[in-house]
């Protein structure tokens, strides 16, 4: 617990200085770093050796990295993901079907396609909030409000949790901590209007962050859907105590998508 603790302290220190010294500009360098190690877990659980050829893993690799820094620095990307899942469709059907597995094939070409929403996409996605009319304080919003529920979840389900939300994905997850999650999320809305233009609808915001955060949860699922499958306790071991990045940001990548189109929303509702 001891290790837990000081791993997340370091990691908010160095967070906060980045910022601090740099600005958005510090916020999109970490961003894409920690995007980076998101996308070699995910490829690492996913294309394992008993599967598929090294050459597919990193092949996966190349290919999502590229889609996401497209997809946060080109207006309009969409023919850039086209491509890249075109690339990797093809790339797989010639490297696996030679073991005459079609089930595994397509097996993995619906895994590839999926990492290129889930690690390379919906990342790239939180990063261009960073674009919007105060776009710090919306990135900072995102994060609170994921952290926020997730701790509360945590706090909620052990002192209150009695009903199962999903036992065969996460089996120490529960209802009652499920609504204490949305719960923290909806209250860290309400600490991200104060940071905002007078012009945001103050109860919109906090509506717009229980959604987000119950779009978190289902993040936090799905990952410990994809470590079952792959019989791992976590995605990696770059945070001592904590696992890989994908068990941090797994909340804020399945988040991200859904808090984007809303802030689009309060944004051009509000004219600001």
């Amino acid at each position: 617990m001891r290790i837990r603790a000081v791993s997340a302290i370091v990691a908010v220190l160095i967070f906060v200085a980045t910022y601090w010294f740099f600005k958005t500009t510090g916020l999109l360098a970490v961003g894409i770093l920690l995007t980076f190690a998101s996308i070699y877990e995910y490829g690492r659980l996913t294309f394992r050796p008993d599967l598929a050829p090294r050459s597919l893993r990193w092949s996966f690799v190349i290919l999502c990295a590229s889609l996401f820094l497209t997809t946060v620095f080109v207006e309009k990307p969409v023919a850039s993901i086209a491509q890249a899942s075109i690339y990797f469709l093809t790339i797989v059907l010639f490297n696996v079907t030679n073991r005459r597995d079609l089930a595994l094939s397509v097996q993995l070409q619906g895994a590839g396609l999926m990492g290129f929403l889930y690690v390379g996409l919906f990342p790239a996605l939180a990063l261009r909030i960073l674009k919007f009319p105060e776009g710090d304080v919306w990135f900072f919003g995102l994060l609170a409000i994921v952290f926020a529920g997730d701790t509360m979840a945590y706090v909620t389900g052990r002192f209150f949790g009695r009903h199962k939300l999903f036992e065969a994905v996460s089996p120490k997850k529960t209802i009652e901590g499920a609504i204490g999650g949305m719960l923290g999320s909806a209250i860290a809305g309400v600490v991200i209007a104060q940071f905002l233009p007078a012009e945001v609808s103050s109860w919109m915001m906090v509506a717009s962050a229980a959604i987000t955060g119950a779009f978190a949860q289902i993040g936090d699922l799905n990952e410990s859907l994809l470590k079952r499958v792959a019989d791992v306790k976590d995605s990696g071991s770059i945070m001592p105590g904590h696992g890989g990045m994908l068990d941090r940001l797994d909340g804020v990548l399945f988040a991200a998508p859904v808090y984007f189109s809303l802030v689009s929303f309060l944004v051009s509702r509000s004219g600001i």
